[in-house]
């Protein structure tokens, strides 16, 4: 037998293959996704949909898909004119506005971790602050405005659903407040 021939045998190459199961390597490894996510509470046909997470609590809900998204549309954290008048050490109140469909939530974080909210048509209806260790449902006033006293600490999501069904629901993106 020539050398070259003991080196491709050694190797396990024959020819051009390269000697390699593709499928069952594609089979190991999906398998392994499957019980990783069976670890974390989640079933094999939510793998392909939901959206995770890093960090020791679990997955996150995903939007439902009757949701209208709402997109953020202006973050004081983001504004130049107020970053430069920022000084000292103490946060500053953060603003942000999400437009989703005919539904605008406009949100003030303090820098004690307490959020104010309101819903621009002023209209009563239920906010769900989602959050990693679950979800908390908040009912508006007439006004449309809400409280949160002490914010769940991490990424969050909200959720409106006017109690008249005349606005379809909204889902804010996951943000870091």
């Amino acid at each position: 037998m020539r050398p070259e021939d003991r080196s491709q045998e050694a190797s396990g190459l024959e020819g051009d293959s390269l000697g390699f199961d593709w499928e069952m390597a594609a089979g190991q490894a999906r398998q392994a996704t499957v019980s990783r996510l069976h670890v974390l509470g989640l079933g094999e046909e939510q793998a392909t949909t939901d959206v995770l997470v890093s960090g020791a609590t679990g997955p996150v809900p995903p939007r439902s898909v009757d949701d209208e998204p709402a997109s953020l549309v202006y973050d004081s954290n983001l504004d130049p004119h107020l970053v430069a008048t920022v000084r000292g050490a103490t946060r500053p109140t953060r603003q942000l506005t999400f437009e989703g469909g005919d539904l605008i939530l406009e949100l003030e974080v303090s820098g004690t971790g307490q959020l104010v909210g309101q819903l621009v048509p002023p209209q009563a209806a239920v906010v769900e602050l989602r959050h990693r260790a679950g979800t908390t449902s908040l009912e508006t006033d007439e006004l449309g405005c809400f409280r949160v006293r002490d914010m769940p600490v991490g990424p969050v999501s909200f959720r409106c659903r006017a109690t008249i069904p005349v606005v379809q629901a909204v889902a804010t993106s996951w943000i870091a407040l």
